[in-house]
């Protein structure tokens, strides 16, 4: 039985895929059977009925955005910071983002879910002169979103000043985003939310990991330890010793950063790879 809960989301922005992208398909298909599945693609495919006919026979609905999303990561950054995206899928509660450098390890969304968080997402790990650590939660190539509160969010016209928001914000790369804030909350006049919005030029997920709360004061970002067990990207080996020796719900960008640790730790994602990706290019 189809959950109605949550919708999984894939973008797809070209019609021909690799045998890595498919083994991605590949993952949610065999881990993901009871939610509803959505690609998301630029609208160039609109008419390509061959396009919409391979994703609709493994159990995808295809839903159309303007191609001025699709053309590199900023363009979707600023579609993953649009109201008109979340607003297509108000009928489910959660969505899933997975995009195709992503692998599923297990169907664990109820309890993910159950959870009440707004967004959950691989912690970002640092590694400098100070060693190795986490540095905070919320890698969107991977992440679970909660609907109406992202869109709460881009509808605000409050800007929330914490007390201590400079001590949650982390000052490298963002130090112009800081220095907005900072702005802002002087003037403190009603159009702050809405500037601060339009001059946000930064990743997507930075903006949900660390300046949604300021428009909505009770989005709940996972902890590090909960986002660990959601999902690993950079320094795999090192995210699996703090997640005491467990491999997580899924992960971004294996194939980027040490893709043999996942080929030794989950193998059977692997086998007969070559078979799935053939006869999906068949």
């Amino acid at each position: 039985m189809i959950n109605k809960r949550l919708v999984v989301i894939t973008p797809v922005y070209k019609k021909e895929l690799s045998e890595n992208e498919y083994l991605s398909i590949k993952s949610s298909l065999q881990n993901l059977k009871n939610y509803d599945k959505v690609i998301i693609a630029p609208e160039k495919f609109l008419k390509d009925q061959e396009f919409i006919d391979i994703w609709n026979e493994y159990g995808y609905r295809v839903v159309f955005f303007k191609d001025k999303y699709f053309i590199n990561t900023d363009s979707y950054n600023r579609l993953m910071l649009n109201k008109i995206f979340y607003k297509k899928f108000t009928d489910y509660e959660y969505m899933l983002i997975v995009q195709l450098d992503v692998l599923i390890f297990s169907n664990s969304l109820d309890y993910w879910m159950n959870k009440d968080l707004d967004y959950v997402g691989a912690p970002w790990v640092n590694n400098d002169l100070h060693g190795m650590r986490f540095h905070f939660s919320g890698n969107g190539g991977l992440s679970l979103r909660k609907i109406k509160t992202f869109l709460s969010v881009l509808e605000s016209t409050q800007l929330s000043k914490k007390q201590d928001y400079y001590g949650v914000l982390p000052i490298s790369g963002n130090l112009k985003t800081i220095l907005l804030l900072s702005v802002l909350f002087k003037l403190n006049f009603k159009y702050n939310a809405n500037i601060f919005k339009y001059f946000y030029k930064k990743q997507e997920d930075y903006f949900w990991a660390l300046y949604a709360h300021f428009f909505v004061k009770e989005f709940k970002v996972a902890s590090i330890e909960d986002s660990l067990s959601f999902a690993f990207e950079r320094y795999p080996e090192y995210c699996f010793e703090q997640n005491n020796k467990s491999i997580p719900f899924g992960v971004h960008a294996w194939e980027k950063y040490n893709p043999d640790f996942w080929k030794k730790h989950k193998a059977n994602i692997f086998n007969n790879k070559e078979n799935f990706y053939s006869k999906m290019c068949s």
